[in-house]
């Protein structure tokens, strides 16, 4: 099967709300299970692991919409910059369904500000977009899409980078969101690399506000009833120790 990764421009939407306040609490569906593994393109080396949101448990939200899911990563690596070369996304389908294309896309953020109108500004690069092609999907499964990105994506820091995820699904009529596809949420252990800095490791934004920009309001922000350290699933490979570049300049 033949898989097409692109980047393609995103465009940043400005919307007014209220300041940040305490996350909302919300159900988290039954805890899902793992349903394979999706490789979009060829890996460019062996770079490590710098972020892993992995965990024990998998879950969704029952909230809806929820067709954009983020979140905010610290980068584990000396800095001061990070080059992404692969991420693995977490596709989860809450029913059974047979899709001609299905499109996975991922817009990093180089700044995250709690109280802002929106969160997120300064996007890094373009938004990643990759086609899967035909896949039948099995109700309450989790799949992992892993990205080998053709060149890597530049953060300018590791602390606080924003994260918006995406899952496009199309039934015959085109490409459209689709709240059966959602991102996988993680709970029940510590995370093996890195940390999330939303809501002190336990919180995720959806898109309650009707956003579809990869972007979020504060309020956007979530828990889960009786679970203390969910996150958005969502790892990360490059190479965290990306000095600064240097820049020459003529002194007359």
């Amino acid at each position: 099967m033949k898989f097409a990764l692109k980047l393609l421009a995103t465009a940043v939407l400005t919307v007014t709300a209220t300041g940040a306040g305490a996350a909302q609490n919300e159900p988290s569906a039954a805890p899902m299970a793992f349903g394979g593994h999706i490789t979009v393109g060829a890996p460019r080396g062996a770079d490590p692991v710098v972020y892993d949101a992995t965990g024990t448990s998998l879950t969704i939200t029952t909230g809806t919409p929820r067709t954009y899911i983020g979140g905010v990563a610290n980068i584990a690596g000396a800095g001061p910059q990070v080059d992404i070369s692969s991420v693995d996304l977490s596709l989860a389908s809450a029913a059974a369904v047979s899709y001609t294309n299905i499109r996975a896309r991922i817009q990093f953020w180089d700044v995250y500000t709690a109280a802002g109108t929106p969160v997120f500004s300064s996007p890094a690069g373009a938004t990643i977009e990759a086609d899967l092609g035909p896949q039948t999907l099995a109700a309450n499964n989790v799949y992992t899409i892993t990205l080998n990105l053709p060149t890597p994506l530049r953060l300018n820091s590791l602390a606080a980078k924003g994260f918006g995820v995406n899952f496009q699904g199309d039934t015959g009529a085109g490409l459209v969101d689709d709240t059966n596809l959602t991102t996988a949420l993680t709970y029940g252990s510590a995370q093996p690399v890195g940390t999330s800095a939303l809501g002190g490791g336990n919180g995720f934004f959806r898109n309650a506000s009707g956003r579809t920009d990869f972007n979020f309001l504060s309020t956007d922000a979530r828990t889960f009833t009786g679970i203390t350290d969910a996150r958005t699933m969502l790892v990360i490979r490059g190479n965290a120790t990306v000095p600064v570049s240097l820049q020459s300049f003529n002194v007359e």
